[in-house]
C-alpha cells in the first residue's frame, strides 16, 4: 500500500519538474543564437571555435569536427585593436562671443578730443592719424551721423595747415571732418577749396564735393530753412521795390498833367505855384502821417490813375495790390522756415547724438519726469540712451513713446535693438518680425538678420535652420538698400560683438521733427511789423483787402477820364490837352490846338511858328528820350515804363531788384548755425543774373527809341 501510494506521487509530480527545468517558448517566435562563453585572453595560445550554423530550420548544426581557428596570441590581438581608427568624439561646442555693450559720456568723447588736439599741435603725424581714426571710431560707437563740433574743430584745424603751406594734411584733416560731419555743408565746401588749391586739373575731386556740400545744404533742415527764408526775403523785397520805383516813375511821367487839372478846382485869382505845391503837400500827407508804403502808392496813383493807359494802370494796381499780401507771405516764411531756438532744434541735435549735449538732454529729462513730453521728446531721449549704451533708460523711453504711438517703426526698431543688447533675442526677433510684416524697411530687415545670425550663435543646432532666413532677409535689405554691408563670415578668432554699433537704427521721421518747428509766434511779429510800415495801422483782415479794392477802384476811376474831362498828352509836344486850358481844342482831338494848327492844317500859322513848334517837339522827345534813358541806366526797365511799356519794364525792373537785393543782403536774413553757402556760390546766380537783364533792357530800350 505504501508502495503504491509513492508510484502515484511520482507520478504526479514529474511533469511540473519537467516544466521547471525548460522555458515555455512561442512558437511562431524568432529564437535568439545561443550564448556564447567569453574567456579571458591570456599570452597563451586560444582555440576560438565557430559558432554552430543555423540552416534555417531552427535546428543548430555543429560544425565539421577536428576544425579549429588558427592560434593568435595576445599581442596580436592588441595589435589588431590599435589599428582600428579610434571613435571621433563630437567637438565641444565653442560658446559664442558675447555682446558687449558699452557706455560712452561727453567726459569719455572729451578727452579723445583732447588727445587728437594735442597730438595735431605736436606736428606728430602718426599721433595725430591714431587720435583721428579714434575719433571716427567713437562717432560709430555712439551711433553719431554728425559729430559737429569734431568737424569744426578739424575745418579749422584744416585751414590752419593751408596757412601754414601744408595742403596734404590740410587735404586729410578736412576729409576726416567730412567723415565725421557728412551733413554739414561747411566741410564739403572746405574741401572742394582745398581740392582746388591743391590740384585745378582735378575737376572731378573739388567739383563732386561742391555737389555734396550743395545737398547736404538742401537736405539739413538748419541750413535749408535759412537759405528758403533768404531767398523768400529777396523776393518780397524786390516785389516791393518795384512796386515803388514803378509808381513813382508813372508819378514823374504823368503828375504835371494832374498839377494842371488840380489847378482848376480853384479860383481863377489863384496861381499856378501855389495850387501846385498845395497839391504836392496833398500827396505827401501819407508820408508826414507815417500811414505806410501802400497808402502813399495809392495817393500817388490815384493822382495819375486818368492820365496812364489801361496797360499802365493794370500793371500799377497788381503790384500795390500784391503789396497787401506781403505781410502775410513774410509771416508764412518766418512759420514755415522757423527751425532755431525751437524743440525741434534740441531735439534734432540730440538725435545726431554728437559730443555736448549731455547737458541738453539732462533738460528734457526732467521734463520727461514731470511728463511734459510728447512722442518725438520720448523717442529721441530713448534713441540717445540706447547709442551711449544706457539700456534700462532707454527701454523706459522707447516704451513711452510706443505707448503714445504703437506703430512707430522707428520706435520699434529701436525697441528691438534694445533687447537685442539685453540679450532677449525672442523680444527682439517678434517685434522685428512685426515691423516685416507691416512696414518692411531695409534697417529692420538688416536687423532681423544680425538677430537670427545671433540666434544661430546661441542656440547651435536647436536653431540651425535659421541661417536660411539670416541669409534671406540680408538680401531682401539689400535689395531695398544696396549701401547695406554684405554677409559677413563669423570670424572664429572674434572675442566679442561691441552691441552698440551691431544692430542698426532709424532715425525720427522728419515729418515728426519739423511738426515741433514752430514759428507761430514769430510769424505773428514779423505780420505785425510788415503791416505796419506797408499797409498802416488797419485790422489785418482789412490790411489784406483794401490795396486790392482800392486799386481795382482806381482802375476804374481812370475809365472816366473823358467823361471828368480830364486833360490828355498831346501826341506831338504833350502839352496837357483840355478844354479847360484851352477851349477851342476839338472834343476827342489827340492833339492840342497849336499841333493841330500847325501839323493838321495848311497855311494856319506862319512858316516861323510852324519851325517854332517843330523845334519845341524835337525838344520834347529829345527829353523824353534823355528821361528814359536816364531811369534805364539808373534802375533796369523803368525807361520802359517811362516810354509807355510797363509790362516789360515791371518785370525788367523785378529782377533787377532781385539781383540787387540779393547782393545786398548777401549775408542772409536768417544766419544758420555754422557757415552755409560760400560767398562765391551765392553771388555767381546773382552777377549771373545782373548780366543777363542789365545788358538786355538797355538793348530793348535803345530799340525802343529807335
Amino acid at each position: 500500500m505504501r508502495l503504491f501510494a509513492c508510484f502515484l506521487a511520482l507520478v504526479w509530480l514529474a511533469p511540473g519538474l519537467a516544466l521547471a527545468q525548460v522555458d515555455l517558448v512561442d512558437p511562431d517566435a524568432k529564437r535568439p543564437p545561443p550564448k556564447r562563453a567569453v574567456q579571458p585572453v591570456t599570452d597563451d595560445t586560444v582555440d576560438i571555435a565557430e559558432p554552430p550554423e543555423d540552416p534555417g530550420d531552427g535546428t543548430l548544426v555543429a560544425p565539421p569536427t577536428g576544425k579549429k581557428a588558427a592560434p593568435k596570441t595576445a599581442k596580436e590581438l592588441a595589435r589588431e585593436l590599435a589599428a582600428q581608427p579610434p571613435k571621433k568624439e563630437p567637438p565641444p561646442r565653442r560658446e559664442p562671443p558675447p555682446v558687449v555693450v558699452k557706455t560712452i559720456s561727453d567726459a569719455d568723447l572729451n578727452a579723445a578730443w583732447s588727445r587728437w588736439a594735442a597730438a595735431n599741435a605736436s606736428k606728430n603725424q602718426n599721433a595725430e592719424l591714431v587720435a583721428r581714426k579714434e575719433l571716427l571710431a567713437l562717432r560709430d560707437l555712439i551711433g553719431s551721423t554728425n559729430a559737429e563740433l569734431w568737424s569744426i574743430g578739424m575745418l579749422r584745424a584744416a585751414q590752419a595747415w593751408e596757412t601754414a603751406g601744408d595742403s596734404g594734411a590740410a587735404v586729410e584733416i578736412a576729409v576726416s571732418a567730412a567723415e565725421l560731419a557728412p551733413d554739414l555743408p561747411a566741410t564739403w565746401f572746405l574741401l572742394a577749396r582745398l581740392y582746388f588749391t591743391s590740384d585745378p586739373s582735378g575737376i572731378g575731386r573739388y567739383v563732386g564735393a561742391v555737389q555734396k556740400g550743395l545737398a547736404a545744404q538742401l537736405a539739413d533742415p538748419r541750413y535749408a530753412r535759412p537759405l528758403i527764408a533768404d531767398v523768400a526775403t529777396i523776393f518780397l523785397v524786390a516785389l516791393i521795390g518795384t512796386a515803388i520805383a514803378v509808381v513813382l516813375v508813372l508819378l514823374l511821367r504823368r503828375g504835371f498833367y494832374f498839377l494842371y487839372d488840380f489847378h482848376f478846382l480853384f479860383p481863377r485869382a489863384a496861381a499856378r505855384w501855389q495850387t501846385g505845391a498845395l497839391a504836392v503837400m496833398l500827396l505827401l500827407l501819407p508820408i508826414v502821417f507815417r500811414m505806410g508804403v501802400v497808402p502813399t502808392l495809392l495817393a500817388f496813383f490815384a493822382a495819375v490813375t486818368m492820365y496812364l493807359s489801361v496797360s499802365e494802370r493794370v500793371v500799377a494796381a497788381v503790384l500795390i495790390s500784391l503789396l497787401g499780401f506781403v505781410p502775410l507771405l513774410g509771416a508764412t516764411v518766418v512759420e514755415k522756415t522757423a527751425f532755431a531756438d525751437t524743440v525741434a532744434e534740441d531735439l534734432y541735435r540730440i538725435e545726431r547724438g554728437g559730443p555736448g549735449i549731455e547737458p541738453l538732454v539732462q533738460r528734457y529729462e526732467k521734463l520727461a519726469a514731470e511728463d511734459k513730453v510728447g512722442f518725438a521728446e520720448r523717442f529721441v531721449l530713448g534713441h540717445f540712451h540706447l547709442n551711449r549704451g544706457h539700456l534700462e533708460q532707454a527701454i523706459t523711453h522707447l516704451k513711452g513713446s510706443l505707448a503714445l504711438r504703437p506703430d512707430d517703426v522707428p520706435a520699434r526698431v529701436a525697441l528691438a535693438k534694445a533687447f537685442f543688447l539685453q540679450g532677449d533675442l525672442e523680444n527682439s526677433r517678434s517685434v522685428l518680425e512685426k515691423v516685416k510684416a507691416e512696414s518692411p524697411s531695409a534697417i529692420a530687415l538688416l536687423d532681423l538678420s544680425r538677430v537670427y545670425q545671433r540666434r544661430v550663435q546661441v542656440y547651435g543646432d536647436a536653431a540651425a535652420g535659421e541661417i536660411g532666413k539670416a541669409s534671406q532677409y540680408l538680401m531682401e535689405a539689400r535689395q531695398l538698400d544696396p549701401s547695406l554691408p554684405a554677409i559677413a563670415s563669423e570670424d572664429p578668432l572674434i572675442k566679442e560683438i561691441i552691441g552698440n554699433s551691431h544692430l542698426r537704427s532709424l532715425p525720427l521721421a522728419q515729418a515728426d521733427l519739423l511738426e515741433l518747428a514752430r514759428g507761430e509766434e514769430g510769424g505773428k511779429r514779423v505780420r505785425s511789423q510788415l503791416s505796419q510800415i506797408l499797409v498802416g495801422d488797419v485790422p489785418s483782415a482789412l490790411a489784406l483787402l483794401y490795396p486790392l479794392i482800392v486799386s481795382l477802384l482806381l482802375v476804374g476811376f481812370g475809365f472816366l477820364s473823358k467823361s471828368i474831362e480830364a486833360a490828355r498828352v498831346c501826341t506831338r509836344c504833350g502839352r496837357p490837352v483840355s478844354h479847360r486850358g484851352d477851349p477851342d481844342v476839338s472834343p476827342g482831338s489827340s492833339m492840342c490846338t497849336q499841333c493841330v494848327n500847325v501839323f493838321a492844317r495848311k497855311n494856319v500859322v506862319a512858316p516861323s511858328v510852324k519851325v517854332r513848334k517843330q523845334l519845341e517837339v524835337a525838344r520834347y522827345e529829345n527829353q523824353m528820350e534823355r528821361a528814359s534813358t536816364f531811369f534805364g541806366v539808373l534802375w533796369s526797365g523803368m525807361g520802359h515804363v517811362f516810354s509807355g511799356d510797363a509790362v516789360r519794364g515791371a518785370l525788367y525792373g523785378y529782377f533787377f531788384v532781385l539781383a540787387i537785393s540779393g547782393a545786398v543782403f548777401r549775408a542772409g536774413v536768417v544766419r544758420p548755425p555754422f557757415d552755409g553757402l560760400p560767398m562765391v556760390l551765392r553771388m555767381t546766380p546773382l552777377v549771373l543774373l545782373f548780366l543777363v537783364v542789365y545788358p538786355l533792357s538797355l538793348l530793348r530800350l535803345r530799340r525802343k527809341q529807335g
